[in-house]
């Protein structure tokens, strides 16, 4: 009898040894869904970074995670160029990438019926809270979540280069509210604005800071122990401690170098503020692929899992843009994520939730893509899109020039933004250039990148083209739409530039011919008359106004206080102010000047005055 049971139990645990495998191999594709063969994904990343690190990139740490393991995790390069190594517990700046945090915690909200997606979001915010709307088409969650409430961008109060400045969530999004310059739901402009909105309505909903309700809904229920996501990282000093240990980075001359601003603080934090290791991350995406029959840690049910997960915007054709914040990424398979920069930091979180597999890429280099998106690429594979056999519409009727619906349209930054124009050009019948970069029509309106062009047009998979009578009225891309600019538009823009550049020059020129001229009156003797007084200090004014832009243009980049910058546009003001006054008395007292050509050369200084003055004030440079 005896005998007999051990018997039985020897079949018993044969059986189960020999059955766990078998469940574990069936439930365990043995590739990524590019096809790399699981067993070979470590030679394969080592492969592949050690053709960047040193070179294109600082330091890199990289998480995989298949079917709810993680199955590669390391860390290459330096934290800090030359001195010390990168580890899996170093950590590493998300940027916008902690966004998809927002999203999460806003749809926990909606599963808890304390939110509405088809809302108006002014009905979670204090009264009178959006005083730059324009259109009375309600804002929704689904707009901030799709980047189209309207809103043009904003670059002032974003980044604080010192921690004793930086505002609570609420005092940052009023400190510089933003002019909604399109009908939500027509154009998407990415916007950090509308997401730092959605990070107040999960506070308000909640009661608690943004920082802390992430922390007790997200980081404590999935072990997240290496993240911090408040703006200073008082949420977890360990954290704090080692963000001391690592250095973001910029490509120099002959290597990579220590970035000269690389620790900025982010007002709007929900934004772009989280901080944390590779490891930490990959958690966070495990716990949007549950295995069958299980539910995510995250949500009650996984009913509204699915519907985060589920296309809210799409291009035209059906293809996928958004699903409720996370971005489409085309891959073999379907894929989302996000991808985050900051000002010395990137990285990429992608996961396929079908597949359950998952990539986090972190790096502490600026605008870093070779691992991150080229990696990426690698582990899930080429999108596949539909075969089109018809008649392609002309693309040398697809030229033009376009601009960044993602624009500041109020104050300084206009002119910046302005600037930044995309120029399409066609090849031939099929093929379009942008910035170098070769796209190839698919199918009607559809092109796909071919390559070439500078480093950030590698990003961009595809175009889309929206046309009305014959005229492109939009082009889509991921992160945002570029619209038409008319020849109008292209002369003011340049054509202001390019005056304010000769004025420049002029006052230059101006100030080397005075000097000249006084050692020579010194020598003959010849008195100064008052028109000479006078044109000296018109020109002394505009170098003084020149050199206050200057200093603002410096102060500005360095991520101070909006605030601060007010000293800046009142010397602009005062400048416009006193330009026609003082040209009213040079005029008045013209005949004072005997001189022909020192008469002729006021008038190019009161001219060059007005042109200053007119442009300072038409771009926005007062406020």
């Amino acid at each position: 009898m005896k005998t007999r049971k051990i018997s039985v139990s020897t079949i018993f645990v044969i059986l189960i040894i020999a059955i766990v495998p078998f469940a574990a191999a069936a439930d365990f594709p043995a590739t990524t869904p590019s096809g790399i063969p699981i067993s070979e994904l470590e030679q394969f990343i080592d492969i592949f970074v050690a053709e960047h690190i040193g070179t294109k990139t600082a330091g890199a740490s990289i998480a995989v995670i298949k079917n709810g393991q993680i199955v590669f995790s390391r860390a290459y390069g330096h934290a800090i160029q030359g001195d010390v190594k990168a580890r899996t517990s170093s950590v590493f700046e998300w940027g916008s990438a902690t966004k998809l945090l927002v999203w999460t915690s806003v749809m926990q909200l909606v599963e808890q019926g304390k939110l509405n997606l088809n809302n108006d979001i002014r009905e979670y915010l204090p009264d009178n809270f959006l005083k730059r709307i324009r259109h009375e088409t309600p804002i929704t969650m689904y707009n901030l979540m799709n980047h189209n409430a309207g809103w043009e961008d904003r670059i002032v109060d974003l980044f604080y280069s010192n921690p004793k400045t930086v505002p609570s969530l609420e005092e940052s999004i009023l400190a510089w509210i933003p002019n909604q310059i399109f009908q939500p739901g027509t154009i998407v402009a990415y916007s950090n604005f509308g997401t730092a909105i959605a990070g107040l309505i999960v506070e308000r909903i909640s009661g608690q800071p943004f920082h802390q309700y992430v922390r007790e809904n997200i980081f404590n229920p999935l072990g997240m122990r290496d993240t911090a996501i408040h703006p200073l990282q008082t949420d977890n000093p360990s954290v704090a401690e080692r963000r001391e240990q690592i250095k973001g980075h910029v490509p120099g001359r002959e290597k990579l170098i220590p970035s000269e601003v690389e620790r900025v603080f982010i007002g709007m934090y929900p934004a772009g503020s989280v901080i944390g290791t590779a490891e930490d991350a990959i958690k966070f995406l495990a716990a949007l692929m549950p295995a069958e029959g299980e539910t995510s840690i995250l949500f009650r049910d996984n009913k509204i899992l699915n519907e985060m997960l589920s296309v809210t915007l799409s291009f035209r054709d059906g293809f996928p843009r958004f699903s409720h914040g996370f971005m489409e990424h085309y891959g073999a398979v379907r894929a989302l994520g996000h991808g985050g920069n900051t000002v010395a930091f990137s990285a990429l979180l992608t996961f396929a939730p079908e597949e359950r597999f998952g990539l986090v890429v972190m790096t502490n280099q600026a605008g870093e893509t070779a691992i991150c998106f080229g990696l990426t690429r690698a582990l899930f594979g080429e999108f596949a899109p539909p075969a089109f056999s018809g008649a392609l519409p002309d693309a040398r009727e697809f030229s033009g020039t376009f601009t960044m619906a993602r624009r500041q349209k109020r104050g300084f930054a206009n002119l910046i933004t302005s600037l930044s124009i995309f120029p399409v050009k066609a090849i031939d019948e099929n093929t379009l250039d942008i910035a170098g970069a070769k796209f190839i029509q698919i199918s009607p309106y559809v092109f796909k990148n071919i390559g070439g062009g500078v480093a950030f047009m590698d990003l961009i998979d595809y175009l889309f083209f929206e046309t009305k009578d014959g005229r492109v009225t939009r082009i889509s891309l991921m992160y945002f739409d570029l619209l038409p600019v008319g020849i109008g538009r292209l002369i003011m823009v340049f054509g202001s530039a390019i005056l304010f550049a000769l004025c420049i020059l002029y006052i230059l020129a101006a100030i080397i011919i005075t000097v000249i001229g006084a050692i020579r009156n010194k020598k003959k003797k010849t008195p100064s008359n008052i028109m000479k007084k006078m044109n000296i200090a018109l020109y002394a004014s505009m170098a003084a106004v020149t050199i206050n832009n200057v200093l603002f243009a410096i102060r500005g980049l360095s991520f101070v206080p909006y605030a601060s910058l007010q000293i800046h546009f009142i010397f602009n003001i005062a400048f416009a102010i006193f330009v026609p006054i003082w040209i009213y008395f040079m005029w008045i007292n013209r005949k004072k000047e005997p001189a022909k050509a020192s008469m002729v050369f006021n008038y190019f200084t009161m001219a060059s005055s007005v042109i200053c003055a007119v442009i300072l004030m038409a771009w926005g440079f007062w406020h």
